[in-house]
């Protein structure tokens, strides 16, 4: 009965106190737990322990509003959704004092931001974010468009915005996660994945390929249409106000021209597309170039626009006459002076911007030079087309299809001062010599020319064609120079019967010696070759013939009686090392002897004849791949 009695006692001490702490539970003071966190992000996990000791009663409010607590005895709690709450401790020890305290709370949104998008069509969409609790809560939003571009929305900005893919081939997907700022215990929520489908991708398609500024102010563009998709075309002269010039919905590559412009201005040029979001879609502005120049003591100087957009740019190419005479990688190299341009002559230029998918040119730019004097003659070459043939080259400087020149050229054979004028060109820099004898001599040829204003120029140094000859194993040829201001070597170039070929570099050397072997092939075409150092001219020698292990003729027979025929008898061979050779009598007495295979037997013994009748010969050589050979026979000695 006093048992029941205390505990009946305790309640009622219990329910007087919370009614007079009713609104000030969290005043009492008193209390102490120990808890894993205060913040962090929805759903936060919360768990406590209390470190009060001697109490006789000790509970919890999960949410403490500040009015009656609703209690409980659980030590853990998982706070589902964002926003603040406070946690209350409150008990009783067992000297019957009350006791209590309370510990904010803050739960941060972590959901994911309410997102949808259209697809306009091409590589285009249109985005937006729902104004709502969830987007107000974070302090901006990071946004993955699923191509390698990265963006933040920050709060104020706009709630739809566009994004364009260039590669439509694979659907991306956008990545979107709402971020706090200021080192909070939650740094972001939840990662929205966003799949995106491409509609009408075709758009992406129409692109511009070329712009041409012309010389009566019309822009040539050539682009790709899609069929069916109206397309403006646009041009702007600011690269902010675009007027349209005209709409196609034809399909394919097609020509588009905008006249009546001023080819010495710059404009920017762009399509544009009606989509699927009520919109358009443009295609990145390609700028037209301008050029301009002057004629200065005998050289053009010439300048032209920087193009517009680094990020496109990948370099220039400055044109003479149609053919490109400089290239410049930097965007702000935008003058160049042509120096090799001859008096009188009238040339044409035009630059071109390559970008990394088209191109923009400019209008062709005329200069005639009216000053200067003829420059030399830098650059030629004479080279073998064949046994009969010399074929002769001159770099006349200023030459193109817009000059007037006349070219001489003098022809000597090699070592004689004789030069004689074997033909005028008139605007030809090549000519082929039909009357030579290549194979048996060198020949040397000089040029000069006079430009159009009537300047010549002295004759050239004279180049010379290159004699191949065969001695043996050893190849020789001249040493004349065959290109007009020289060369770096010579190859040897060794072309075998079964399709083998190797050029062979012998720096300046004259000789060469050939070196073959059991496995090589058969039989080897050879011939000598010379390259200027810029490579824009070479010299070919005639082609020497090589059998490979040819061996050693000797005739069956000779005559020795003074006529002037077959008096000598001769080994025959072009290719040995290396020669021995014994002649003997029917009795073995040597007779002749010879380690000279140029010197063959006259038929004597001491200065007497010998008889006539049978002999034996023996003889040793080396071939070209060092084989040692011995091999005798006879033949008969007449009269």
């Amino acid at each position: 009965m006093r048992i029941t009695l205390l505990s009946f006692s305790f309640f009622i001490l219990l329910f007087s106190t919370l009614n007079t702490y009713g609104q000030n539970r969290c005043r009492i003071g008193g209390g102490d737990f120990t808890i894993n966190t205060t913040e962090g992000c929805a759903p936060l996990y919360v768990e406590w322990k209390n470190n009060v000791p001697n109490y006789t009663f000790v509970s919890y409010d999960l949410i403490y509003g500040g009015g009656e607590p609703t209690l409980t005895s659980r030590t853990s709690y998982t706070y589902p959704q964002a926003g603040s709450a406070t946690l209350l401790q409150y008990g009783v020890t067992k000297s019957g004092e009350e006791f209590s305290k309370c510990v904010s709370i803050k739960i941060y949104e972590s959901r994911a931001v309410t997102t949808q998008y259209s697809s306009c069509g091409g590589g285009k969409i249109v985005m937006s974010f729902t104004d709502d609790a969830i987007l107000k809560a974070y302090d901006e939003i990071e946004i993955k468009w699923g191509d390698g571009e990265t963006i933040k929305w920050q709060k104020g900005n706009p709630l739809i915005f566009e994004h364009s893919y260039t590669n439509v081939a694979t659907p991306p997907t956008v990545s979107i996660t709402g971020l706090y700022s200021g080192g909070k215990a939650c740094s972001k929520g939840v990662t929205y994945n966003l799949p995106i489908k491409f509609e009408r991708p075709q758009l992406n398609e129409i692109q511009m390929t070329a712009v041409e500024m012309r010389n009566d102010g019309t822009i040539r563009l050539t682009y790709k249409g899609v069929a069916g998709i109206p397309t403006n075309i646009q041009y702007s002269t600011d690269g902010s106000t675009y007027t349209t010039s005209g709409k196609r919905l034809t399909g394919g590559t097609q020509p588009y021209d905008i006249k009546g412009l001023n080819k010495d201005q710059t404009y920017k040029v762009r399509l544009s597309s009606e989509d699927l979001c009520q919109g358009s879609t443009e295609t990145q502005p390609l700028a037209t170039m301008t050029l301009s120049g002057a004629s200065i003591d005998g050289a053009n100087t010439l300048k032209w626009s920087q193009y517009a957009d680094a990020s496109q740019f990948e370099g220039y190419d400055l044109l003479r006459d149609g053919t490109i005479i400089k290239s410049f990688t930097a965007i702000g190299e935008t003058t160049f002076t042509d120096q090799d341009v001859e008096c009188g002559t009238f040339v044409e230029y035009q630059v071109v911007a390559r970008l990394k998918t088209a191109t923009s040119t400019s209008a062709a730019f005329g200069i005639k030079v009216e000053t200067g004097s003829a420059k030399p003659l830098t650059g030629g070459s004479v080279s073998v087309l064949d046994k009969s043939s010399v074929v002769i080259k001159a770099d006349v400087p200023g030459a193109g299809p817009n000059t007037s020149y006349e070219l001489s050229i003098e022809r000597a054979e090699a070592g004689s001062t004789l030069f004689k004028k074997i033909i005028t060109l008139y605007n030809e820099n090549s000519y082929v010599d039909n009357n030579a004898k290549t194979d048996e001599l060198s020949y040397c040829y000089r040029m000069s020319y006079e430009n159009s204003c009537g300047q010549k120029v002295p004759v050239s140094e004279p180049i010379c064609t290159i004699l191949l000859k065969k001695n043996l194993t050893t190849l020789n040829w001249t040493a004349d120079s065959p290109i007009l201001g020289g060369f770096d070597e010579y190859n040897v170039v060794q072309t075998g019967s079964a399709g083998s070929s190797e050029d062979i570099p012998v720096q300046k050397n004259t000789s060469y010696t050939v070196k073959l072997n059991s496995q090589s092939d058969l039989e080897y075409n050879f011939l000598i070759k010379a390259v200027s150092p810029d490579g824009d001219f070479e010299s070919l020698s005639n082609v020497i013939n090589y059998r490979r292990s040819a061996g050693v003729f000797v005739p069956d027979a000779f005559t020795p009686n003074g006529d002037g025929f077959n008096d000598i008898l001769e080994a025959k061979s072009e290719q040995l090392q290396s020669f021995d050779m014994s002649v003997m009598n029917r009795w073995g007495v040597v007779v002749f002897h010879s380690d000279d295979i140029a010197k063959g037997w006259d038929g004597t013994v001491e200065g007497t004849n010998a008889p006539v009748g049978y002999y034996y010969y023996k003889m040793t050589f080396v071939d070209d791949i060092n084989q040692t050979v011995e091999k005798s026979g006879t033949f008969m000695l007449l009269r």
